[in-house]
């Protein structure tokens, strides 16, 4: 409740005054996400490394939400291309990946 209260305070300006609770809630979601508990007990929030704010054309504010994992986004560029691809395999390339025709 005290942390709560010191979110509250931290983000408590007239815009998102209507959303605070919304907003304490993920940002707390967010820190517990982000948080790495060393060998010695000692725990790290490291929010620069781990953790970024999307912000992604429409929606509304309460549609906002803590993700866990790694994003992609990713334009379509041809209509066939598919929009979601669950479980999908990854490669890590190390360089430029382009078709040159011809």
């Amino acid at each position: 409740e005290t942390v709560r209260k010191v979110i509250q305070s931290c983000i408590g300006t007239k815009f998102i005054s209507k959303w605070s609770d919304m907003a304490c809630d993920i940002a707390m979601e967010a820190v517990k996400t982000v948080t790495i508990e060393s060998s010695g007990g000692k725990k790290e929030i490291d929010i620069k490394r781990y953790a970024k704010v999307e912000k992604l054309p429409g929606g509304a504010i309460e549609d906002s939400q803590v993700l866990r994992g790694v994003m992609f986004n990713k334009d379509v560029v041809h209509p066939k291309m598919k929009r979601r691809i669950e479980n999908p395999r990854i490669l890590l390339l190390d360089c430029n990946l382009e078709y040159k025709k011809g």
